[in-house]
């Protein structure tokens, strides 16, 4: 439960230390004194979003401290799963800076904002006049529902099971469609790759075919060059390997008078020799060199094909039909794969189908399973407060198909009359109808919940007289079970109170800050006599407000 509250530097607050003890408190003040601002710095420390605009002095940091008691209500797991020391007496510290940085402690340990808004989950529900409307939203009212049915940690499981089950869906939906767009370009690709395939491209071909080309085109030449070649070695008269052999005789003959030239003979001699040799090789070439027209004529069709195919592809190089082959080959696997990985998916989908059903069907028992409760106990609770005729139904319906929160859709229907059929809030319950109807749902939600502190911010709006005093009886009948805190402007609910704060607005020189204080006997008397008559205390209204202390 909140034990203490410490806010400095926000709103119209300087400095306020609050403490607070079990059972019910009350705060009053007249409007527009600050109560809505206590509110505003408790929702912080709760983990909503700071303002920087909301800092009293925009030069000075604003600092939130709660103290909570936390003994009985097993958050040992919470604080170790996230890291956070345990204390009994857990402090929970929020810190805006001038420049609008917010900076989050859980017991002196630095924290995430989410982190945070959890814990505050688990430590204070507070109902606001805001939240009165939402019992309007089907959404609320299945929250109330599942609430009663414990069906947190089912929710949970069922929440990632819709989630897998979506993704699943649209991933196969996902999947088909590239597999449909696929399927179009397949007799396209399938065709390029043929062609490709066709033409059966082996690495460095076209570089050796071109090389050929270039040999058959110049065959004539080569043919020529040949025989004068022959010729000039050999053939005609007067040919080098004549004149060679005449000069090794003389190059012999000299070698033998002079022995210096020996080795320049036998040099000779070696050169007529490789001579002799390329005469023979060249002739060996000449005689096995033939032009064929025939292979001329398909080497220039088969790089004709080969520069078509390039061109038609846009490539600089030939060798890179090769590579659109293996890219042809791989989309046309790729295709063939759709159909396996369709029969995957859908094999997936239907386990993840199956078991969200499974779970919505779980979720939609034990909802079911708590309206006779929900309806009963409302109904009694809300003759308790002065509507003696009243009639409380839920309605259910199922859609078709799993949404996000399983198959079900509830109304809360109402009537206030006899022999009037319950209807939608919206179009049959009155502002004070609501909020009735909202404190019966609350206390049979606390009652089933073991939530520490629950804040009422004017729940009893639309609502005076005996039914204000039968809602502060309510309202202490839920404190011996919980902390309670509401903020009221009913003298019949503020006397109801164990503790009594009042809210006020003092000015300081050219400044007015908001102030509380817990009120004494006496003060709480006065203030409660003012809340029935106005400024102007009577003795009729010090007699009704004693009276009204007395009876609680």
């Amino acid at each position: 439960m909140l034990h203490h509250l410490s806010i400095q530097n926000f709103a119209l607050i300087d400095q306020l230390n609050i403490d607070f003890d079990k059972g019910l408190s009350v705060i009053t003040g007249e409007t527009g004194a600050g109560k809505s601002i206590l509110l505003g710095a408790l929702r912080l420390i709760l983990g909503e979003r700071a303002d920087h605009n909301s800092l009293k002095n925009s030069e000075q940091k604003c600092i939130i401290e709660g103290t909570f008691k936390v003994t009985d209500y097993q958050l040992q797991q919470f604080f170790e799963s996230n890291d956070l020391d345990y204390w009994e007496e857990t402090i929970v510290r929020r810190e805006i800076s001038p420049q609008g940085k917010s900076r989050n402690f859980i017991n002196d340990t630095p924290t995430t904002l989410e982190v945070m808004k959890n814990l505050g989950r688990k430590l204070i529900d507070i109902h606001s006049q805001h939240q009165s409307l939402q019992i309007n939203d089907p959404a609320f009212q299945l929250k109330v529902i599942d609430a009663l049915a414990g069906n947190y940690y089912l929710k949970e499981k069922y929440k990632k099971a819709y989630n897998t089950y979506t993704e699943d869906l649209e991933a196969l939906a996902h999947l088909k469609n590239k597999a449909s767009e696929a399927k179009k370009e397949e007799d396209f690709f399938k065709f390029q790759f043929e062609e490709l395939s066709a033409l059966a491209l082996k690495d460095g071909e076209a570089k050796e075919l071109s090389q050929e080309q270039e040999q058959l085109a110049n065959s004539e030449d080569i043919l020529r060059n040949f025989s004068q070649m022959e010729a000039m070695l050999s053939e005609q008269e007067g040919n080098v390997i004549e004149m060679m052999q005449q000069l090794k005789r003389l190059f012999a003959e000299n070698s033998n008078y002079l022995p210096d030239f020996k080795e320049l003979s036998d040099r000779f001699q070696s050169t007529t020799i490789e001579l002799e040799d390329i005469a023979q090789d060249l002739s060996q070439q000449a005689s096995s060199y033939e032009f064929d027209p025939n292979r001329q004529l398909y080497v220039e069709e088969r790089l004709g094909e080969i520069h078509r195919l390039q061109q038609k592809h846009q490539l600089g190089d030939a060798e890179e039909l090769l590579i659109l082959l293996d890219e042809f080959d791989e989309k046309l696997q790729v295709i063939s794969n759709y159909d396996d990985q369709i029969k995957k998916l859908e094999n997936a989908l239907f386990n993840s189908e199956k078991l969200v059903l499974e779970l919505a069907e779980e979720l939609q028992t034990k909802r079911l399973s708590v309206l006779p409760q929900l309806e009963k106990s409302v109904v009694k609770s809300l003759q308790q407060l002065g509507i003696p005729h009243a009639d409380f139904k839920v309605e259910h319906q199922e859609s078709e198909k799993v949404q996000k929160s399983g198959k079900d859709t509830f109304q809360f229907l109402f009537s206030a009359n006899k022999g009037i059929p319950p209807q939608q809030l919206a179009k049959t319950a009155s502002g004070g109808e609501v909020s009735r109807l909202v404190l019966s749902i609350k206390s049979l939600l606390a009652s089933k919940q073991k939530m520490p502190t629950i804040i009422f911010d004017e729940i009893d709006t639309g609502v005076s007289g005996e039914v204000a005093d039968q809602m502060g009886t309510v309202l202490n009948k839920l404190a011996e079970n919980m902390q309670v805190i509401s903020i009221t402007h009913l003298p019949q609910i503020a006397a109801k109170g164990a503790a009594h704060f009042f809210v006020y607005k003092a000015d300081e020189g050219e400044r007015s800050t908001t102030q509380i204080m817990q009120l004494n006997e006496k003060d709480r008397l006065n203030e409660i006599a003012k809340m029935l008559s106005g400024k102007n205390l009577s003795e009729a209204a010090l007699n009704n407000a004693k009276e009204l202390l007395n009876q609680q």
